[in-house]
């Protein structure tokens, strides 16, 4: 990294720099506000309990840094994009630095390893974060300025656990990882290359909850260590400007993520992650990372995250937009990571035309108890419906987790929704007033409609049966998405799920020759429910009932 050198260093020189700092110097950012874009720190993150430190390793400044003393790790490091030609660096440290100046102000600031520290143990403990603290845990030490960032002395200073936060390792090592490869590179050539400056802000948010060393955890039973010192993070960020002389050249955006493996991880305006950290740090002040917010709705700058993005796209693109392909077992994620590379790589398909369709979750369940119980809750809370497969069917057995399962859907008095108010498959149109002071939908291409829901399908507290509101004042009886198997364990009809369909007990049709079968009542479930025989109700409340299979 080139560094600016403040004028008071030029006349003293770097051999009596420590003789020339004064006690106001010490703990402050007066001797590295080069680090900040237009000399401003990042507003709304300072405490009586948080200290501004100079990171100087070698009788030099190279970045800034906010350090959370009672949570032992940084809110934020600031910094920019070093020297591009450095070949030969070393990856990692085996020392990690510590700050003297935390726990005693009138000791140096230069950063220091553990080892020649003239500190006791106690004392670098008393205010910091140490190297045992991360010794036998699940966390990585995650830099926030990126030692891949920086060259010679500057990488060396981003090893001081004053930079480090505990990083899931799957989330740090490939996920944030591959952001810092792809962001450094276009930074480079869309920032400084031509004549712009990139200033950098990465910050970490103090969790409430898990905190390491964790006893449980230590693999050394021998040792003798304190516990619960230093916050895991729930999230991390980096916002990022390119300031330029021409302000059509100058842009800024930023990145949010969640600490763990299957993360997702958002783009957005430095605006808007201005509102979102004031609510994650708990800051009623306003929150601002960087002044002006740095050109943060320029062309340029879409442009720019518009190459990011692309950049991304061929090792974990979906990663930045969608959690879900998270959820899929390690096979199929890589085919649809395939997948989607190829389609989104084409030439001869217009992006904008182009549409995912067919995502189904699947949620696991071990015995049908289990699932009634998932099914009420999600129902419930959620606006979900955790809809029964039959055991063994080729989407279970597909699924790679279970022979039993449930597929989540959207319920159907959500917007839009294609289910009528007793079960039916809309045609032609979704559910909508159409006209009418009610909500409906036709059920055949013959004009055979129905009512559909506008609010939840829930139980009436008197007659013990499903009823929701249809629009118009009224209601109508209706059934909810509960189940696609039969009383006998068969599967229903594609296009026929469990429901009332103008009867007064559960059934669906099995085939397309009119061959039909009860359903469980969505009240209860195919069990033995003090009986030696499996049975469940059929017919809400309590009225008629079936022998069963589970």
């Amino acid at each position: 990294m080139s560094h600016r050198t403040m004028d008071w260093l030029i006349l003293l020189g770097c051999v009596s720099l420590w003789a020339g700092l004064t006690l106001a110097e010490v703990g402050s950012f007066s001797g590295c506000t080069e680090y900040f874009y237009q000399g401003a720190e990042p507003r709304g993150f300072a405490t009586a309990d948080t200290a501004e430190i100079c990171q100087r390793y070698n009788n030099r400044y190279h970045f800034a840094t906010l350090y959370d003393r009672p949570n032992r790790i940084p809110r934020w490091s600031a910094y920019t994009l070093g020297d591009l030609a450095c070949p030969g660096q070393p990856q990692r440290r085996s020392q990690w630095f510590v700050e003297p100046q935390l726990a005693r102000p009138d000791k140096s600031p230069e950063m220091t390893t553990e080892a020649d520290s003239t500190l006791t143990v106690d004392e670098r403990r008393s205010s910091q974060a140490i190297n045992e603290d991360y010794g036998d845990t699940s966390y990585d030490r995650g830099h926030l300025n990126p030692n891949a960032f920086q060259c010679n002395d500057g990488r060396t200073a981003t090893f001081t656990l004053t930079n480090a936060t505990p990083m899931d390792p799957c989330f740090n090592r490939i996920h944030w990882y591959k952001l810092e490869k792809t962001l450094k590179t276009q930074l480079t050539v869309s920032c400084r290359n031509v004549g712009g400056t990139p200033y950098l802000v990465t910050g970490a948010v103090p969790s409430d909850g898990e905190k390491i060393p964790i006893e449980e955890e230590d693999k050394e039973g021998d040792r003798n260590r304190p516990y619960n010192r230093v916050s895991v993070p729930s999230h991390i960020w980096t916002a990022v400007c390119c300031d330029h002389r021409d302000n059509n050249r100058k842009f800024s955006f930023a990145f949010i993520g969640e600490n763990k493996e299957a993360s997702s991880l958002q783009i957005i305006p430095v605006e808007q992650l201005n509102a979102e950290l004031s609510g994650l740090y708990k800051i009623s002040e306003t929150v601002n990372v960087f002044a002006d917010d740095c050109g943060s709705r320029s062309q340029k700058g879409q442009e720019v995250l518009s190459a990011t993005k692309e950049a991304l796209y061929s090792s974990f693109r979906i990663f930045l937009f969608d959690s879900y392909p998270h959820l899929l077992p390690p096979a199929k994620r890589s085919k649809l990571n395939s997948e989607t590379s190829q389609v989104m790589r084409s030439t001869n398909l217009d992006q904008n035309k182009v549409q995912l369709t067919g995502i189904r979750f699947l949620v696991s369940i071990s015995s049908l108890s289990d699932w009634h119980r998932q099914f009420e809750k999600t129902y419930e809370q959620d606006d979900l419906a955790c809809v029964l497969a039959p055991a063994g069917v080729a989407a279970a057995k597909a699924s790679g987790i279970s022979d039993k399962v449930c597929t989540l859907q959207e319920q159907k008095h959500l917007p839009n929704s294609g289910v009528t108010a007793k079960g039916g498959s809309c045609v032609k149109q979704a559910c909508e007033y159409h006209e009418y002071a009610y909500s409906w939908c036709y059920t055949s291409h013959s004009n055979h409609w129905d009512y559909c829901c506008i609010a939840k399908c829930t139980v009436n507290p008197e007659s013990k049966q499903y009823e929701c509101p249809r629009g118009d004042g009224s209601t109508t009886p209706c059934s909810p998405q509960y189940s696609t198997v039969t009383v006998s364990g068969t599967a229903c009809r594609a296009d026929h799920p469990c429901g009332l369909y103008e009867k007064s007990y559960f059934w669906c049709y099995t085939d397309y020759q009119d061959n039909w079968d009860h359903c469980c009542s969505p009240q209860h479930y195919c069990g033995s429910h003090d009986y030696d025989y499996q049975w469940c109700y059929t017919q809400d409340p309590e009225a008629a009932w079936q022998y069963c299979t589970p």
